[in-house]
């Protein structure tokens, strides 16, 4: 398919110009003869930056976009007809382009679910299968509001892990800058100048913070080269499910961080599973799609596993006691859904739990961080200054 820029007249005679992805001038011409439009210019495009980067949109237009689907459905608003006009409404190009191909392949013949399935990195798995599940009962206005209340949900999650994990980045950032900058620039001068006032024994503090600052001029390259290898890695590991594994366990493992992205995945493990079998999925089928659902990998391979476990004859709570992963609280919760019946309202209560637990780190990191970030950049402060003074006291004293 082909970029193409286009002119065209409606049918209230107002000319517009637009853009989109067409196999042919003949596919543009009788797409817009469809919606009533003419076509009186257009120019294909050898290259667009869209089609050699991949499409994303950010999780709050999903939201907005499906809401305000779901009202206009209910209001009893036919599909094409409501998408149309999300597509004549203002808002980013590149929704506008996807919510018009929606538009091209529900008219050739396509289901609104297969039609989102074409933009699978757009549309997440798990909302392409509760349109589906709307589409089979005739309830697609629910399913979509329930699509958005869950991306709102999982957007919140990742807003407060983001938050906590922000924090610590940013204080040691800046604390390091500051401490790159008078290792680099003011502690050099200042020894410089002990030199040239003839001091010849320094003091031993003076004589470690000198053989820090010669490290620092000689190697300072080790610096930026890791932090290039450590972004490098990241990429590489969101490329390659075996370094992700591995990227996976070294987080997990840091204290107070590996607990934060542990809460923050099991929360968004049974808000899935609890939207997915309230809708009617079988746990099976609600399994098999969080395992594409899921990037933490630890998590990944115990949700396979528990797939297997329960294909191979063990109860959902047997099988989620294998893996160590879950704490006996959650497997407390499910076997009592499981026993009851009310497996989902029991998702929900863990889900609940969770992101309520993703909160209480998010408080209790900065209030913990804080005074061990003090007190580090205490004792950085002492041995500089200690390393600058002993020189002066001892230069003052050969004076006396």
């Amino acid at each position: 398919m082909s970029w193409y820029r286009y002119k065209a007249l409606t049918p209230e005679g107002t000319k517009i110009s637009d853009e989109g992805k067409y196999h042919s001038v003949a596919d543009l011409y009788s797409s817009l003869k469809e919606q009533g439009y003419t076509l009186v210019d257009y120019q294909k495009k050898l290259i667009h930056l869209d089609s050699l980067l991949p499409v994303h949109i950010k999780r709050t237009d999903l939201i907005e976009f499906f809401r305000n689907l779901a009202v206009v459905l209910k209001a009893g608003v036919p599909l094409v007809e409501a998408l149309g006009d999300f597509a004549d409404s203002p808002g980013t190009t590149k929704m506008r382009i996807i919510i018009k191909d929606l538009i091209k392949r529900i008219r050739s013949g396509e289901l609104f679910s297969e039609a989102l399935s074409r933009h699978r990195s757009v549309f997440p798995n798990i909302v392409i299968v509760l349109v589906r599940l709307g589409e089979e009962t005739g309830q697609l206005d629910r399913t979509l509001r329930d699509a958005a209340d869950h991306l709102e949900r999982v957007q919140g999650i990742i807003d407060k892990t983001k938050r906590a994990l922000s924090y610590p980045v940013v204080i040691l950032t800046a604390m390091l800058g500051a401490l790159a900058f008078w290792l680099i620039f003011v502690l050099p001068k200042l020894f410089e100048l002990f030199k040239s006032l003839g001091i010849k024994e320094l003091p031993l503090m003076t004589r470690i913070l000198f053989s820090v600052v010669e490290a620092v001029k000689s190697y300072w390259f080790v610096f930026p080269v890791s932090l290039a290898l450590i972004v490098l890695f990241g990429i590489i590991a969101s490329r390659d499910e075996r370094v992700k594994l591995f990227w996976d366990t070294f987080w997990s493992k840091i204290p107070l961080i590996g607990h934060i992205v542990r809460a923050s995945q099991l929360a968004f493990l049974f808000e899935y599973l609890a939207l997915l079998t309230a809708s009617g999925i079988d746990v099976i089928r609600s399994l098999d799609i969080m395992e594409g659902a899921i990037t933490h990998q630890i998590l990944k391979r115990d949700i396979a596993k528990i797939k297997d476990l329960v294909l191979s004859g063990f109860s959902i709570s047997e099988a989620f006691n294998e893996c160590s992963i879950f704490e006996p609280f959650i497997l407390r919760m499910i076997r009592v859904g499981e026993s009851t019946g009310h497996m989902p309202e029991q998702l929900k209560i863990l889900a609940d739990f969770y992101m309520e637990k993703v909160n209480r780190m998010v408080d209790s990191m900065a209030k913990t961080l804080e005074p061990v970030l003090i007190i580090f950049a205490g004792i950085v402060f002492v041995i500089i200054v200690m390393g600058l003074l002993g020189p002066i006291y001892d230069m003052m004293g050969s004076l006396k």
